[in-house]
């Protein structure tokens, strides 16, 4: 018995209860990790890593190891004295030496941390482009998102419409039979309802079509059981374009570029050291197989570079110029576009509450028109002409709101906010 009271009170329990919810930030998400770029990211992340690695090894002593045999067709050969037959050693053509040599950087004049600075430009440029193309991706999948809400609120109004139409005809249906009204009357209340029929099948195309795409593009699965949820936008200020950051990222690479070449020009120290063994060693008259060794330390600097950093420096600062202006025209394109997007906004928020007020008279003046069919003291036709305004007013205040959150998305979107 209680496991038939628990079936009863589930089959009673609203259906939207067990349907599955998304979210328009759900799709976005699901997308940037699907699309290809996703996977390029991590490998860009993965290389800014290497970078780090690799030439952190640079402060590291390098260490070399050599060896060499030669054989001499004829070595430095000195006079016998007669008194010290033993002076001088006799040299042999047959030389062995192995060495260990040991370099160490003191001081490189800021090189290799420029070098990685240069490098971290570079990868963050090729992150910023991956943004570029996944912003784009971004604005899709809005377009998509609020269509099929669009499409699916345009189905309800639709149903809504075929409902209230059947009812209708019932309705008529009597009254033809007692004489109150027309055949012709009832058929054209028919063929609307056939009309409308055909505008159901040609949204839940649209639907399925968009469904469709979102999917392809977020690698979902998605299905029209799934309850799509409004955005709810707030309007933001704080943002940035992928495409000013990339213009950033691409200024701040020209800055380390030049911070490379100054310190191409800075004095460099180094320790150096090696130990060997072999003969000869350094020295010379000592023809024995023996160790040896010298360390030391040594500098260089290139003191006059005929200009050459000068002429550098200027050609990365006309780089700059250009990348400055094309900064400057694209934040003035998208200063127009927000203002186009705010003015958007304005407009669909005082639409919306015209909507109300139209779809109210519009609802009191097909109520009326229904009754004077009923009564038959209006044709099928002009009743009609009341009910399809009705649900043309129904029809645009949805349109009208679905608009507004559109161009509050396209805003937010234009400013550059994450999601």
């Amino acid at each position: 018995m209680t496991r038939k009271i628990f079936i009863v009170l589930l089959a009673l329990l609203p259906f939207s209860a067990f349907a599955q919810h998304v979210t328009l930030d759900e799709c976005i998400s699901a997308a940037k990790q699907n699309w290809p770029a996703f996977k390029k990211q991590l490998t860009i992340a993965e290389q800014r890593k290497l970078i780090d690695e690799t030439l952190n090894k640079n402060h590291l002593p390098k260490l070399n190891l050599s060896g060499q045999a030669t054989y001499q067709s004829e070595v430095v050969t000195f006079p016998t004295v007669p008194s010290m037959p033993d002076f001088f050693p006799d040299f042999p053509n047959d030389n062995y030496n192995v060495e260990l040599s040991v370099n160490q950087i003191i001081w490189d004049g800021g090189v290799i941390k420029s070098e990685k600075e240069i490098q971290h430009a570079a990868n963050d440029i090729d992150i910023q482009k991956l943004n570029v193309e996944t912003y784009g991706l971004e604005g899709k999948i809005n377009q998509l998102y609020t269509g099929y809400l669009y499409l699916n609120k345009s189905e309800q109004v639709l149903l809504l419409s075929i409902d209230e139409l059947t009812k209708n005809i019932k309705t008529l249906q009597s009254a033809y039979e007692n004489g109150t009204i027309l055949k012709s009357d009832l058929d054209n209340i028919k063929a609307e309802k056939l009309k409308i029929d055909k505008e159901i099948i040609r949204v839940q195309a649209m639907k399925q079509n968009t469904l469709h795409s979102i999917n392809l593009i977020s690698g979902l699965n998605l299905t029209e059981q799934y309850i799509f949820e409004e955005p709810q936008v707030q309007q933001e200020e704080n943002g940035i374009r992928p495409e000013l950051s990339l213009i950033n990222a691409q200024l701040n690479y020209t800055a380390s570029t030049v911070n490379k070449f100054k310190t191409n020009r800075m004095p460099k120290f180094f320790a150096f050291g090696k130990a060997g063994y072999g003969r000869p060693g350094y020295d010379f008259m000592n023809t024995d197989l023996h160790t040896y060794a010298i360390v030391g330390a040594r500098f260089t600097w290139d003191i006059f570079d005929w200009n050459l950093f000068k002429k550098q420096k200027q050609q990365i600062v006309l780089q700059q110029q250009l990348i400055q202006d094309n900064k400057a025209t694209l934040q003035k394109q998208i200063s127009i576009e927000e203002n186009q997007h705010l003015s958007e906004i304005t407009q669909y928020e005082k639409q919306i509450e015209i909507d109300k007020d139209i779809i109210r008279l519009k609802e009191s003046v097909y109520r009326s028109a229904k009754s004077k069919l009923n009564n038959g003291t209006i044709t099928s036709t002009e009743f009609l002409k009341n009910f399809n305004e009705w649900k043309r007013a129904k029809l645009t205040s949805e349109l009208d709101r679905l608009k507004l959150i559109t161009a509050q998305l396209n805003y937010n979107h234009a400013k550059g906010i994450n999601k």
